[in-house]
């Protein structure tokens, strides 16, 4: 088990809707800051999507949220079509008050990426012990730095079958249609 600085908390009804709006946004992604304070409760009651808090421990500080559900993605080739069970990460962003964990434990490192790989990884991987899941998918914010952050330091991966691509602009978030999809492989 990781020595988090963290630790992770479902989003519950009782929850300050004031300290959701404090949540520092960064990369002007305010979409998702919106979606924290305005609709990520009543998601989380309808079992649309499943909001996870990230909190410092010690001071229980709002670092992080990242939201998951369950989806399928749609494979289509020349052979045959099928659904692919995968897992979405909805939405994920860092309070830009936390960019980097500074700790004795380790190197400076960017908290975005120690908590994909020791809180939200090890989430998916232990639903794939009891569900088909072959990958966990996003739909980002379309800039190149952030695209860049995913595919390199995160490991997802880009569509290079311009047919694939338009098969799954069906699934692009409402609130920005500019989204890139990129894929995690879990095998």
């Amino acid at each position: 088990m990781i020595n988090s600085p963290f630790y992770i908390e479902e989003l519950s009804e009782e929850l300050n809707s004031y300290e959701l709006k404090s949540f520092r946004i960064q990369h002007e992604e305010f979409q998702l800051t919106r979606y924290l304070v305005k609709l990520a409760k009543k998601h989380q009651k309808q079992l649309l999507n499943k909001t996870f808090l990230v909190r410092e421990k010690g001071s229980d500080n709002l670092v992080a949220f990242y939201s998951l559900k369950a989806a399928t993605l749609p494979y289509n080739d020349k052979e045959s079509s099928f659904l692919i069970p995968a897992i979405e990460l909805t939405h994920f962003a860092v309070d830009e008050r936390y960019k980097t964990i500074n700790s004795q434990d380790s190197l400076s490192v960017k908290t975005g990426e120690f908590i994909f790989w020791n809180h939200i990884v090890p989430c998916v991987k232990n639903a794939q012990k009891y569900l088909a899941l072959q990958d966990l998918f996003v739909f980002s914010i379309n800039t190149p730095k952030l695209i860049s952050y995913y595919k390199n330091r995160l490991g997802f991966q880009e569509i290079e079958n311009i047919d694939d691509k338009l098969f799954f602009e069906y699934a692009v978030p409402d609130y920005d249609d500019n989204c890139k999809f990129l894929y995690f492989p879990l095998n």
